[in-house]
């Protein structure tokens, strides 16, 4: 069996606990976040993305098994990270239903390390459309997951203030930082897609609780047209270069 092959079945083992992880703990995950809800919280439709996430790395996965040579896939590439990123994912599942919280928001520091590493390598040899596809929404959204797991720890633990500052004034923080990052990986890396990824947890706030907010609001509507513009800026560098 080649090389890849194994890897990919690997991938594919990991992608399959994953999914059925997720797929067994579903709805307990929004009662979680519901029980605990920030101002940052993004609606629950927001989370479809989730399933687009899914369908792209189950067929990256399947892309893998074809690849001609070894030494051409990104198994070659990434060998051990994808694997360790779906259990990963899955184990977040597990203690964040538990609403064992503080854990889960290091598990899903690890998740977002690994899509950094796998992100990028994936980068190191130019720009892989298909490769990076499901990276870049995947790296996205979990960018913007991470936030939202903090604040819902601080949220369950009844934490008011962090250095004087109430949580709305950290939620206009942070969300001008995610826009700074979005932009930084766009212009950076030269990817039209991460950025724009952000804009739609950056809608769901604005549905969930953002209107309640001027503040919250008028952040949002700034953030989204910067990497709206970023992201435009970035795909047609692409498509001259």
């Amino acid at each position: 069996m080649a090389e890849q092959k194994k890897w990919a079945i690997g991938y594919l083992v990991a992608f399959a606990i994953m999914i059925f992880l997720n797929y067994w703990s579903a709805t307990n995950v929004g009662f979680v976040a519901n029980n605990n809800q920030s101002i940052i919280q993004p609606a629950g439709f927001a989370f479809s993305i989730w399933g687009v996430i899914y369908v792209l790395l189950f067929i990256w996965i399947i892309k893998i098994f074809f690849s001609r040579t070894w030494e051409d896939s990104m198994a070659y590439r990434l060998k051990f990270w994808p694997i360790i990123n779906f259990l990963l994912n899955g184990a977040w599942i597990l203690v964040f239903t538990q609403q064992w919280l503080i854990a889960s928001t290091i598990v899903i520091a690890a998740l977002l390390y690994t899509l950094a590493e796998m992100y990028s390598t994936m980068t190191e040899t130019g720009y892989h459309w298909f490769d990076r596809l499901p990276f870049s929404i995947y790296f996205a959204w979990v960018t913007v997951a991470t936030i939202v797991n903090i604040f819902t720890v601080t949220v369950s633990n009844n934490v008011e203030t962090i250095l004087g500052l109430d949580e709305l004034a950290w939620t206009v923080i942070i969300l001008i930082v995610a826009t700074l990052i979005g932009l930084a990986i766009a212009f950076f890396f030269k990817d039209w897609l991460y950025p724009l990824v952000i804009i739609w947890p950056y809608y769901g706030i604005y549905a969930e609780s953002g209107s309640e907010y001027t503040s919250v609001s008028i952040t949002l509507l700034i953030g989204s047209i910067a990497l709206l513009l970023a992201a435009i800026v970035v795909g047609f560098k692409n498509l001259r270069s």
